[in-house]
């Protein structure tokens, strides 16, 4: 190359490029002009030589130089059509010889090119010989930039004229056509890789970039070979393959073999491969040693799994459909079984691998043999050997080819042959075969468990050995989670008995994801879990995500600290009980864990009730983070009592059963309580409360609410917090039934004197008003209670007292806004009970309480200090007395 193309700057061959652009639209202008008028065919003939002439440069890049072919083609293309529409007027064959006569080489080999492929287009036309000529005449271009372009251009014009049948007459065939695309491949890439040669090494890096923009020139060869028609798999394997991969072999560029290689794998059908993947694999085994193996086979082998993949959507065949069912009911005891059976099903059905395993051995034999020789099958019909009838399909792969098998073997032939092979590429490998296996054999477990075995020996970590790469720990977490994402059903990785080895070897990172990946994928499933085993298994996989919250503290506090945490130690004090502290995403995860715990369901009571106990010890090995995922065992063992109590009439010791549930609810919630989930432990504690009511179990309603109570006491520090507990508990209490009288007073006298003593006057008052419902039950629809017919729990004089008292405290307010708002409130308690007939609440309370409204509503207006918000309250009560008095003529006495 001379020195100016060294030295050239930027500047200049975008300056050069604007030049020769200009030219060849100058020229091509006059082109046009002169096929425009008649008789001047020859005169345009010399203006596309003096625009072609502008190819000759070698000062311009490849994209620069692309840019410049792109403009001559679209000149060209004009004059193409011109002599294909015109060809009766002037004979084509005559100028196919002019145009020879060009006095530069590479104008006159475009001119050739242009006037031969329209020639091809004349019916009759000589085209085999055509072909011929052309692709001989193009070898006298061996500049690499110019000479891919000349022959691009060849493939480009040539592509639509190509013949395609079986004559063996000069109009050509299908293998004329074959042998003219692959002649044409193999010359450009010899040119792409002798790119590499021109110029300083020292501009290597450039020229390996000019050459990955040219790839594609050399790659169209073979999108234009898939797309001929009628080329079938023997042809394709004995004939077009074969050159090919020599080619690509023998040109020992890790550019070329990488690209072209995949090229192969992206525009061929999947049937071809399937057919030839021995003739791929040898060959890939030969190539050189810098190529990426592991980019080259994963390509394939993707490629194939996909195939696979829309084959099984495609198929509606019953086996697929008894596949799933399987493996949706295998459990960690029946895996084994049920992993064996189709493993003999396969065997019984392709009893002949072996046979077909024999024929790659001896295609790999003949391969040494044949070398030299591969061109020379495109020079006459190949011999094409008989294949079986028709042979079975399963996802779309034949039954007699194990594309498990095939891939395992050459990866531990590949590992003899390059034990140089990093520990990066060897996981990437074994994923790809896994995915393979899973989209071809999803039911084949055990091709999975060895891939998971050999994994684990190479990833598990030694002393002498150096840390693990973080792209080696990246594919094996690909690995897991693919396993995890593609079976229907968790159980089945579960049967894998090198899954949770590898996955417990592998950095926590990696562990956290899985297992968050785990309780995703088994959320989104919303398989039931039925079995103890099965509990076990699944929230072992998802240990590590459990144990976030010891691992925090862990991070935060001592030892000691640690342990006066689970010791029960000052339950204020524990660390994270502000969830604020706790990142979204650790929250989200121990969301799932809970979520989980509803997934847990076994017909039989019994069973149930030891997934719930089984579920808690894995789940308390997350300190304090149990305040997540411990509501949810609570919940579910409230929907197991309701069981046993169903059972009553055939099971005569349901009582035990539930009084053993209620002791399992009282470890759990104290758990929550001794983390710091106070206000959780509270809530559980009065639901539970209520529960053991609904089913009729006193001394364990009593105690729940007593433990309510104790929280309440100890923990619940907040003035808020302690009004809204007191609301709760007084709900709840108000709907019980099933308490004696003396339990039932105890406990509400407490909830009423704990009202009393709250910090603020407005929560206390209110506190107060809504214990005296606690004195006066009322029927319960949903029960199927009505007021005739039940026998409730009433106090008048309770209610009574409550009333006043509130109204005390109310009184004591200092703000005149707020007491009048809290008169208005107790009002409408005072309406309430004397709608609902007791009789301790008599109009003059009523009354004198409405005069109380009016005057302290007058003095706020004489004061200037107007609120509407009570007075719009007061006058809406006083209306519903108005609007009462036409129904219920007890409400006619209350006058103001």
């Amino acid at each position: 190359m001379s020195s100016a193309v060294q030295v050239i700057t930027a500047e200049e061959q975008a300056r050069k490029l604007e030049e020769s652009l200009a030219i060849i639209h100058q020229q091509e202008a006059l082109m046009r002009k002169c096929l425009e008028s008649k008789g001047k065919l020859m005169d345009a003939l010399k203006h596309a030589s003096t625009f072609l002439a502008e190819l000759r440069t070698s000062l311009l890049s490849p994209k620069q130089y692309y840019e410049l072919y792109i403009a001559v083609f679209d000149a060209l293309s004009y004059l193409g059509g011109y002599l294909r529409d015109n060809h009766k007027t002037f004979h084509l064959a005559d100028l196919y010889e002019l145009v020879q006569y060009a006095g530069n080489i590479v104008p006159r080999l475009y001119l050739m090119i242009t006037v031969g492929t329209a020639y091809m287009s004349v019916p009759d036309a000589p085209v085999k010989e055509i072909m011929k000529d052309m692709l001989e005449m193009c070898r006298g271009v061996q500049h690499p930039t110019r000479g891919l372009f000349l022959r691009y251009y060849l493939s480009q014009t040539a592509r639509d004229h190509l013949p395609i049948g079986d004559s063996d007459g000069p109009g050509g065939n299908l293998q004329d056509s074959i042998q003219f695309i692959v002649t044409n491949f193999i010359e450009m890439n010899k040119l792409w890789v002798r790119l590499q040669h021109q110029g300083h090494s020292r501009e290597r890096e450039k020229r390996t970039k000019e050459r990955k923009e040219l790839q594609i020139l050399v790659g169209s060869n073979l999108v234009r070979l898939s797309q001929l028609e009628g080329i079938d798999k023997e042809y394709y394997r004995s004939t077009i393959l074969n050159a090919i991969l020599e080619q690509i072999v023998q040109c020992r560029d890790v550019i070329a073999q990488e690209y072209l290689l995949d090229v192969v794998t992206q525009v061929f059908p999947d049937e071809f491969h399937l057919y030839t993947l021995d003739l791929f694999l040898n060959a890939t085994a030969n190539l050189h040693p810098e190529t990426s193996v592991k980019k080259v086979i994963l390509t394939m082998v993707n490629r194939l799994a996909d195939f696979a993949a829309r084959e099984a959507e495609n198929e509606s065949s019953e086996g697929v459909d008894a596949l799933t069912e399987s493996l949706k009911a295998a459990t960690i005891k029946e895996s084994v079984k049920s992993d064996d059976e189709p493993k003999n099903k396969e065997e019984s059905e392709a009893d002949k691998p072996e046979k077909e395993e024999e024929e790659p051995n001896k295609a790999e034999k003949k391969e040494g043999e044949g070398e030299g020789e591969e061109e020379e099958p495109t020079k006459s019909e190949p011999s094409k050997p008989e294949r079986p009838k028709e042979v079975a399909t399963y996802r779309g792969v034949p039954v007699n080819i194990d594309l498990f098998e095939i891939f395992w073997s050459f990866f531990l032939k590949l590992l003899d042959a390059r034990p140089d092979l990093s520990l990066d590429d060897i996981t990437a490998f074994l994923g790809g075969i896994a995915r393979l296996s899973l989209n071809c054999y999803p039911e084949r477990t055990e091709n999975i468990d060895k891939i998971l075995d050999f994994v684990l020996q190479k990833v598990k970590p030694t002393e002498e050995e150096e840390p693990i790469s973080p792209i080696t720990t990246g594919n094996v977490l690909d690995l897991l989670k693919m396993l995890i994402q593609t079976y229907p059903q968790m159980l089945t990785v579960l049967s894998l008995k090198n899954f949770i080895p590898l996955l417990e070897s592998q950095p926590t990172a990696t562990q956290k994801a899985v297992a968050s990946s785990v309780a995703q994928d088994i959320l989104k499933g919303g398989n039931k879990i039925t079995t103890v085993e099965d509990t076990e298994g699944v929230f072992g996989l998802v240990r590590i995500v459990i144990r976030e919250g010891v691992d925090s503290i862990r991070n935060k506090h001592s030892s000691d600290g640690i342990a006066k945490l689970m010791g029960g130690e000052s339950p204020a004090a524990t660390f994270g009980e502000d969830d604020k502290d706790v990142p979204d995403e650790i929250v989200a995860d121990q969301g799932n864990l809970a979520k989980m715990v509803h997934l847990l369901y076994n017909p039989d009571a019994e069973t149930h009730a030891k997934l719930l106990t089984a579920a808690r010890k894995a789940l308390s090995e997350g300190g304090a983070f149990v305040r997540y995922t411990y509501p949810a065992l609570v919940t579910s063992a409230m929907r197991l009592v309701r069981r046993f109590k169903a059972r009553e009439p055939v099971d005569s010791e349901w009582k035990d059963k539930v009084s053993s549930t209620f002791k399992f609810m009282q470890l759990v919630i104290g758990d929550i309580y001794r983390v710091g989930g106070s206000d959780k432990a509270l809530r559980l504690y009065v639901n539970a409360a209520s529960v053991a009511d609904q089913v009729n179990v006193e001394e364990a309603a009593y105690e729940f609410f007593a433990e309510a109570f104790t929280v309440y006491e100890e923990a619940v520090s907040d003035s808020r917090a302690q009004y809204q507990a007191i609301v709760l508990i007084a709900g709840v209490l108000q709907n019980t039934r099933n308490f004696a009288t003396d339990s039932y007073d105890t406990l509400v006298s407490k909830c009423a004197l704990y009202g009393s003593k709250l910090l603020k006057k407005p929560d206390q008052c209110r506190a107060v008003y809504l214990a005296s419902h606690l004195w006066w039950a009322v029927e319960i629809p949903a029960l199927g209670e009505t007021e005739e017919d039940s026998e409730f729990f009433r106090d008048g004089n309770r209610v009574l007292e409550c009333l006043q008292r509130a109204l005390r405290v109310a009184d004591a307010c200092m703000d005149v806004a707020v007491s009048v708002e809290l008169f208005v409130e107790i009002l409408n308690r005072y309406l309430y009970f004397f709608y609902r007939g007791n009789d301790k609440v008599t109009v003059k309370y009523i009354t004198g309480l409405i005069e109380l409204i009016q005057r302290n509503l007058d003095s706020m207006t004489n004061d200037g200090n107007v609120s509407d918000s009570p007075r719009k309250h007061f006058e809406r009560t006083l209306q519903f007395i108005t609007d009462q008095k036409e129904e219920d003529e007890r409400f006619q006495k209350i006058v103001w």
